[in-house]
């Protein structure tokens, strides 16, 4: 059995599974941050509406994600003889 890399699932898939780690970052900042005054300690961040850290969280989540997706453009690939 081949191993399967996160590069080679479809592009659904990994679209996916950046939603769902998204998704975790808004369920910890309501239920740690919000609920026990964290945001009170972290700068430009407001209660309830989107702030700079969803943006750098989602920054984070697509990078992580492209970094984990290998190239797959004909310059990147090897080609053995």
């Amino acid at each position: 059995m081949k191993k399967l890399r996160f590069g080679d699932l479809p592009l659904l898939v990994r679209f996916a599974v950046g939603v769902a780690f998204f998704t975790s970052w808004e369920v910890f900042e309501e239920t740690i941050v919000d609920r026990y005054g964290l945001w009170r300690f972290m700068p430009r961040c407001r209660v309830g509406d989107p702030c700079l850290w969803d943006l750098g969280a989602a920054l984070v989540i697509c990078v992580g994600l492209v970094a984990a997706s290998p190239c797959r453009m004909r310059c990147c690939e090897q080609v053995s003889p």
